[in-house]
C-alpha cells in the first residue's frame, strides 16, 4: 500500500456553511468550530479502484444548509505523490469565488518528498466568510458615533505584495531572454546565484518562469477581489522596468510594481481598479503606500510630478464628479466622516516610518514561532514614534537556499515554497493577534494585518479589532 497526505484547514464566519474535504473512503466534515484548526487525509492505494491505478481524488465543496454551492479537485497519484488532473493545479488560477453575499478563498500546495524541511503533505486550505465590500460603511456608518473618531482606529487588512498577483508583465521579460543578457536578471536577484553554480545560462533561461514564481507571486487575486475581500490598505513599489527589459520585449516602458527588478501589475491598472471600486462604494476607504523597498537601481523611481500625473489621470476616469480626492499622510489622524466629506477617500503615503514585524531573519523560517516572537517583541511604545504598525504573517521562506532550489527543481505552478506555508502560518499567527493586539498595541495609529495569498480569515481578524477599537 502507498498513499498520499494531505493537510486540510477551514476558516468559516458565515452562518449554515460547512467545507467537506474527501478521498477515496476518507471524509472530513469542517464547521466554524474547527476554524484554526487542522487536520489530515490520505489518499491510499488500497482505497483506489482497478489493479494497475493508484489516482484518486482530492475534493473539497462548500455546503449551505448541507447543499453544495462550490467545489474544486486535484487528482492525486499515491504512488508518486504527483498530480495528475484537476483544476487546483495552478496557484494563480486558484482565485476567490464570489457567490452571492459570500466568498470563498482556498489554496492548494503540491507537496514534494519533503526535503529542505518542507512538508511531505500536500496543504488546502478554504475560508468562507462574507463578501466585505462594505465593511467600513457598516461598521463606521456616515453620521454614527464610530464615523466621528479618527480613521487611525480601524485595522487595515494588505495584501503582501500586492501587485505580484500576475505573471503577465514578468512573462513578457522572461520570454524574450536568453542565455546572452540573462546577467540581467543574475546580477540583480542574489537568489538566481545558487542556481548558477548548478545550471548553465541555457538551462536558467528555461527554469526562470519556475523560478520566478517561486520567488515573486504572493498573491492570486485580482486587485478588484482583493478589495472584495475586504483589503484596504496596499504597499505599492512602482518602478519603471530596467532598460533592457523594455528593449527586448513588448513590456511598455510605464510605471509596474517591482519586485527587485521583476515586473508585477502595472501601477496605472492598480489606480484604475482601486478608483473603480471607490466610485461603487462610497463609504469606504483605501490607503496606498508607495515605497522603494529592495529595488534595484537599474529600476528608476517616478518623479514626484510623474506619480502626480498618474494620480490625476485615475482620478478623472472617476465617475464621482470630482468628489473622490487623493489624501495625504495627515489623513490618518482625521475623523472617518471627514474623509467621506471631503472626498479624500483614497489616501496615498510615501515612505512612511512604519513599526513593522519583518525582519529577514525572523522571517527566513518555515515555522510560526520566530514570526510570533516578533509579534510578541512589539508594544505601545514602539508604536509611538511610527505613523503606522504592521504585523506580517506570512514567511519569506524563499530567501532560505536550500527551500527554494528544491521547490524550484520540483516546480510544477502550485509547489511554491510560499503556499507550502500559507495555511500553516495563519493558524497560528491570526489567533495571536485576534487575542493580543488590543492589549499590546495601543497607540493611536493604524494597524496593518499582512499576509499572502489574503483570505476571508485575515480580513475577518482585522474587521472584529476594528469593531473593538471603534468602541474604544
Amino acid at each position: 500500500m502507498v498513499s498520499k497526505g494531505i493537510t486540510v484547514y477551514s476558516y468559516i464566519s458565515v452562518a449554515g456553511y460547512e467545507v467537506e474535504f474527501s478521498v477515496p473512503n476518507g471524509r472530513i466534515i469542517n464547521t466554524e468550530n474547527d476554524n484554526h484548526s487542522a487536520k489530515d487525509l490520505e489518499v491510499e492505494s488500497k482505497n483506489i479502484p482497478g489493479r494497475e491505478n493508484y489516482t484518486g481524488r482530492f475534493i473539497w465543496r462548500v455546503l449551505q444548509n448541507s447543499r453544495e454551492i462550490a467545489n474544486r479537485y486535484n487528482d492525486i497519484n499515491s504512488l508518486t505523490g504527483n498530480l495528475e488532473g484537476g483544476n487546483m493545479k495552478s496557484t494563480l488560477e486558484d482565485q476567490s469565488i464570489f457567490i452571492g453575499d459570500v466568498i470563498i478563498s482556498y489554496g492548494f500546495y503540491d507537496a514534494g518528498s519533503g526535503k529542505a524541511g518542507l512538508t511531505d503533505k500536500d496543504q488546502c486550505f478554504v475560508t468562507v466568510t462574507a463578501n466585505q465590500s462594505t465593511w467600513m460603511g457598516s461598521l463606521a456608518p456616515q453620521g454614527s458615533p464610530a464615523a466621528l473618531k479618527p480613521f487611525s482606529r480601524f485595522v487595515l487588512v494588505a495584501p503582501h505584495d500586492d501587485g505580484m498577483d500576475t505573471m503577465q508583465n514578468s512573462d513578457a521579460v522572461i520570454d524574450a531572454l536568453d542565455s546572452s543578457n540573462i546577467f540581467k536578471f543574475k546580477d540583480n536577484i542574489p537568489e538566481l546565484r545558487w542556481f548558477g553554480d548548478l545550471l548553465p545560462s541555457e538551462v536558467l533561461v528555461h527554469m526562470l518562469p519556475d523560478i520566478v514564481y517561486a520567488l515573486a507571486i504572493t498573491q492570486k487575486d485580482t486587485i478588484t477581489s482583493m478589495l472584495g475581500l475586504g483589503a484596504r490598505y496596499f504597499e505599492f513599489r512602482p518602478a519603471f522596468p530596467i532598460p533592457l527589459f523594455t528593449e527586448i520585449s513588448h513590456l511598455e516602458n510605464k510605471p509596474y510594481f517591482q519586485h527587485a527588478c521583476i515586473p508585477g501589475l502595472a501601477y496605472d491598472v492598480f489606480l484604475d481598479q482601486v478608483v473603480a471600486f471607490l466610485d461603487t462604494h462610497v463609504a469606504e476607504i483605501v490607503t496606498f503606500h508607495i515605497r522603494w523597498d529592495n529595488i534595484v537601481s537599474e529600476c528608476r523611481h517616478p518623479t514626484t510630478d510623474e506619480l502626480d500625473a498618474a494620480m490625476e489621470t485615475a482620478l478623472n476616469k472617476s465617475k464621482s464628479n470630482g468628489h473622490l480626492k487623493c489624501g495625504t499622510i495627515d489623513c490618518l489622524t482625521q475623523s472617518i466622516d471627514e474623509l467621506r466629506n471631503s472626498g479624500k477617500r483614497l489616501i496615498c503615503i510615501i515612505e512612511a516610518n512604519k513599526y513593522d514585524s519583518w525582519t529577514a531573519e525572523a522571517y527566513a523560517t518555515l515555522t510560526a514561532a520566530p514570526i510570533i516572537d516578533r509579534f510578541e517583541s512589539m508594544n505601545t511604545l514602539g508604536q509611538e514614534s511610527h505613523s503606522l504598525t504592521v504585523l506580517q504573517c506570512q514567511a519569506t521562506s524563499q530567501s532560505i537556499k536550500e527551500v527554494l532550489v528544491y521547490s524550484v527543481f520540483a516546480a510544477n505552478a502550485a509547489t511554491s515554497c510560499l503556499s507550502s506555508t500559507k495555511a500553516m502560518l495563519d493558524q497560528q499567527t491570526l489567533p495571536w493577534i485576534k487575542d493580543n493586539v488590543l492589549t499590546r498595541l495601543q497607540a493611536e495609529k493604524p494597524i496593518v494585518v499582512m499576509n499572502d495569498f489574503i483570505d476571508g480569515a485575515t480580513v475577518d481578524v482585522a474587521i472584529n479589532l476594528s469593531r473593538a477599537r471603534l468602541a474604544l
